[in-house]
């Protein structure tokens, strides 16, 4: 139960960040065109300047430009498409020409800035190497298989939260999905749901279930090792510590062990797509920022199909 208490802390210690000062976001505005790679990490940011020619802008660049790109990892070339989303309403035509967007409004930036600065280092010192580390020891069918096995245990979740949200059809596919490949699937290394039975998945988190309820997802907040998220996300993070059905098939310490090994294979995919846009960006909190604001109005813009 230790550990529940730790992030429960944590949560508390990340909202006393709100009598920090924020720093002003030079450059960086809500409009800014950055794209969907909010899981690596949080923003984006653009001066106003001459367009330069396109084999010349970076990764992060044309992400922000709403450019296509490639990124070179350890699993190959990466083709990363943008998905641009305006990040204010519509003006009206009769609008100055030239107007500057308003900044961006963050709260907890000073608490943020800090906390993104420490999960750099710890990325960098620790959890890249041992991210690559992993890659070199498991093979990417392994690591697929590993993948599949963690999401598989959360589907039960899934499944609560998808009923919560009145996704009755989303919650069959969960507990279709957790009884075959629990069996077949043998405990979800292998996914003969979708590949048999064309059974969907239908992750749903907590902060999903809020977002159906009008809950509104708050300041953006940084969390330590977890990154980006906010308000709304990090009371999902807070939840699902607590009630993640893997607390319900292992005893510490071997929980901490399927924890740990959890993050390292989530995170050794995206470890050197982070390296690379934090490399290329001119204010790495801002472009990651950003990206996190920009997922944000894409999800909120994105209807279920029936």
């Amino acid at each position: 139960m230790n550990h529940r208490y730790t992030l429960i802390w944590l949560l508390a210690f990340a909202l006393s960040g709100c009598a920090a000062k924020p720093e002003p976001a030079a450059n960086a505005t809500v409009t800014d065109n950055a794209t969907a790679i909010a899981n690596a990490a949080p923003g984006s940011h653009q001066a106003d300047r001459p367009a330069p020619n396109t084999d010349e802008l970076t990764a992060a660049e044309q992400l922000s430009a709403g450019q296509a790109t490639t990124v070179e990892t350890s699993q190959g070339t990466l083709a990363l498409e943008p998905t641009v989303v305006d990040m204010e309403p519509a003006v009206e035509d009769n609008s100055a020409a030239g107007d500057i967007a308003p900044l961006y409004y963050d709260p907890l930036e000073g608490w943020n800035r800090a906390v993104f600065r420490f999960n750099h280092l710890s990325y960098t010192y620790a959890l890249i190497p041992i991210a690559k580390g992993y890659e070199k020891v498991l093979p990417a069918p392994v690591r697929d298989k590993v993948s599949n096995a963690f999401a598989n245990i959360r589907e039960p979740l899934n499944l609560v939260n998808n009923t919560l949200s009145g996704d009755f059809k989303g919650a069959g596919s969960n507990l279709g999905r957790f009884v075959i490949n629990s069996t077949i699937g043998i405990l979800g290394l292998f996914d003969p749901a979708t590949a048999w039975f064309e059974l969907p998945k239908a992750k749903q988190s907590i902060a999903d279930t809020l977002s159906h309820y009008q809950v509104g997802h708050g300041p953006y907040l940084v969390l330590p090792i977890l990154g980006q998220s906010d308000i709304r996300g990090a009371t999902s993070v807070v939840g699902e510590a607590l009630f993640h059905p893997i607390n319900y098939v292992a005893e510490t310490p071997e929980l901490y062990y399927l924890q740990g090994l959890n993050v390292i294979n989530s995170f050794s995919g995206r470890a050197t797509l982070y390296q690379t846009l934090y490399q290329q960006a001119e204010d790495p909190y801002i472009y990651f920022r950003n990206q996190h604001l920009q997922s944000l109005k894409r999800d909120e813009a994105y209807v279920k199909p029936e």
